[in-house]
């Protein structure tokens, strides 16, 4: 089960799933865009957690506009800190 406080400490996580047969190249993009993120290979694809979320949107636009990937963005509550409450941002590309 998703456990979204696990993740607080990042507040974005871009999923990628579908044909993976670039997936060195992926990743090079990703380092080269990104900053302070970690790979997680999983059963479906890759999941890369990021600790800034405009770091992820940037990503997520080089990547759909390298792979030509279908996007799509959602929110999950991820609690409180210091009376604000935090969002975990999920964006997942089905690359074909």
């Amino acid at each position: 089960m998703f456990d979204p406080m696990r993740f607080v400490k990042h507040p974005a996580i871009v999923q990628i799933r579908g044909n993976l047969e670039r997936e060195e190249e992926m990743i090079k993009v990703i380092e080269r865009h990104g900053e302070e993120f970690e790979v997680e290979r999983v059963r479906e694809g890759l999941n890369i957690y990021f600790s800034d979320v405009n770091v992820a949107r940037r990503v997520v636009s080089k990547l759909n506009r390298i792979f030509n990937a279908n996007v799509k963005m959602s929110t999950k509550y991820a609690g409180l800190r210091g009376g604000k409450v935090r969002v975990l941002f999920v964006y997942r590309l089905k690359i074909d």
